[in-house]
């Protein structure tokens, strides 16, 4: 596909009633890789419209529309179905610059998970056992250095993943290269590693 942005959001779902999160890759933008969420601007023209794509219940399959409310070139508003067409942009209200990134962000840090605003130095040595850090405003300590790959995409870098832990939440995984593009580390619980075996243990 290239390159494009990603709106992400949630809804509730018009089937099942139960809460989505969605990933709507589209090329009609800037195409940075960028991620777009509630609060964020997104449109230089200042414009209002509705953004809209096909979304599927994750329970029954069942396809629904959403729509993603512009007013005067940011995001206010998730809508679904007759949402979109009964909903009065030129009425809607402007929210808060980066709320759902600070919505987000709130969220990573009380599960710590994801990509913390703290960043560590990244060279091609790894870190030592024992070294601490913070991340999450929480801080860690790395057990050990269990797994190092050459990175797929940045082929002359190295991929580092270390088991760490902290008195709060227990012992997590931490991934640190550079193409990590939010930050260099991102730390996953190890049911969310399990998910990519490939990638965090099989070597």
């Amino acid at each position: 596909m290239g390159l494009y942005d990603t709106f992400v959001g949630e809804i509730i779902c018009p089937i099942c009633n139960k809460m989505h999160t969605f990933e709507e890759q589209t090329k009609n933008y800037e195409c940075m890789m960028e991620t777009f969420m509630l609060g964020d601007y997104i449109d230089k023209g200042n414009r209002n419209y509705v953004y809209v794509f096909d979304w599927y219940c994750k329970k029954t399959s069942q396809p629904f529309k959403v729509g993603i409310a512009i007013r005067k070139g940011q995001i206010v508003k998730f809508l679904i179905n007759d949402e979109i067409k009964n909903s009065d942009i030129e009425n809607l209200d402007n929210v808060e610059k980066g709320l759902g990134k600070r919505l987000q962000y709130e969220k990573d840090c009380k599960e710590a998970s994801g990509f913390p605003e703290e960043t560590l130095s990244y060279d091609l040595n790894p870190l030592p056992e024992g070294y601490k850090f913070t991340a999450f405003n929480v801080e860690w300590e790395i057990i050990r250095l269990y797994r190092t790959k050459k990175d797929f995409i940045l082929k002359e870098d190295v991929m580092y993943f270390y088991e760490i832990k902290s008195n709060e939440h227990g012992i997590r995984i931490m991934e640190s290269s550079k193409r990590l593009w939010k930050s260099n580390i991102m730390i996953i619980t190890f049911e969310q590693a399990n998910r990519y075996p490939s990638l965090y243990f099989d070597k």
